[in-house]
């Protein structure tokens, strides 16, 4: 099968004008919907914070019996404690490890890219398609 720079010109149009009117349509809905949503769940998460360090159990709020599950919405509100241990010397050397590791591997990710760029500059090697994506930018 091929494809013409017509046939591209046409389906891009189409791409673009279903964009624009989702991108439109989440527009507004961000503004009708979504501007309250996140104030009202910052107000949430600032009090179940708060209460979290004043030592309220916030147990009956999750699981199967989860007074946060509001049936005549269809919402279920989880609520996710992340924990940390507090300072330790056997896992802050632990840690000084693992960033020394992670700048040893950020350091080989660039060599291998400034080789690859460099053997391909040489002409030692070529270059395939990787991958193809598209982005959609409003017009300014």
């Amino acid at each position: 099968m091929t494809v013409t720079t017509t046939e591209l010109l046409t389906l891009g149009k189409l791409a673009a004008e279903s964009w624009n009117d989702c991108d439109v349509a989440l527009t507004q809905v961000q503004d009708s919907f979504g501007v309250p949503f996140e104030a009202a769940k910052d107000n949430l998460l600032r009090d179940v914070t708060l209460a979290e360090s004043q030592g309220i159990d916030l147990t009956s709020f999750s699981g199967t019996n989860s007074r946060f599950k509001f049936p005549e919405y269809g919402a279920n509100i989880v609520i996710r404690v992340q924990r940390k241990p507090t300072q330790h010397a056997k896992l802050e050397k632990l840690a000084a490890k693992v960033a020394k590791l992670e700048a040893e591997l950020k350091l080989a990710r660039m060599q291998l890219k400034h080789t690859a760029e460099q053997l391909v500059q040489s002409k030692e090697c070529d270059e395939v398609t990787d991958k193809i994506t598209l982005a959609f930018t409003r017009l300014k």
